[in-house]
């Protein structure tokens, strides 16, 4: 019989994380990051990463590693810790700025759109999708939609 995962909510093998506009001490994407963090550590992470992208955007704005943050995530028995700890060790004038970029964040045009349409299999079928959030959340759904199963973008089926 294995183990039980530390972070049963966070195999993201079996399901999306927190949707991107979900807010963890005031960030967007916070939220999102922590669940794909969590499920680093039990080694769930499925076909979602942390960085290269939005996660490594925000690190780099606020100041901290990804290393710096795993270990805040890994020692937090919640979500409350975690957000205090990004109080207590991050800029918060920053924090609005990190919103504007986050909320707004697109892809520029139709050559940087075909460079992520192999990650995306949403991409190819939602032509109105620009937005990362729109793109996230839209492919959080497309991607355990056992419809799109071996598609490539598309979660292994459970």
């Amino acid at each position: 019989m294995s183990e039980p995962l530390r972070y049963p909510d966070c195999d993201l093998r079996l399901h999306p994380p927190r949707q991107p506009r979900v807010k963890l001490g005031g960030i967007y994407f916070m939220a999102r990051t922590v669940d794909k963090v969590r499920a680093k550590i039990q080694g769930t992470l499925g076909l979602y990463r942390i960085t290269p992208g939005i996660s490594g955007y925000i690190y780099e704005h606020l100041g901290i590693s990804e290393e710096q943050f795993e270990g805040v995530v890994r020692g937090a028995k919640d979500d409350a810790e975690i957000a205090e700890w990004l109080s207590n060790n991050t800029d918060r004038k920053r924090i609005a700025e990190v919103n504007e970029m986050l909320i707004n964040r697109r892809i520029r045009d139709a050559a940087h759109r075909a460079e992520f349409a192999p990650r995306y299999g949403i991409l190819d079928e939602r032509p109105e999708l620009w937005t990362w959030f729109d793109i996230f959340e839209a492919d959080d759904v497309w991607m355990f939609d056992p419809k799109n199963a071996g598609k490539p973008g598309a979660a292994e089926p459970a």
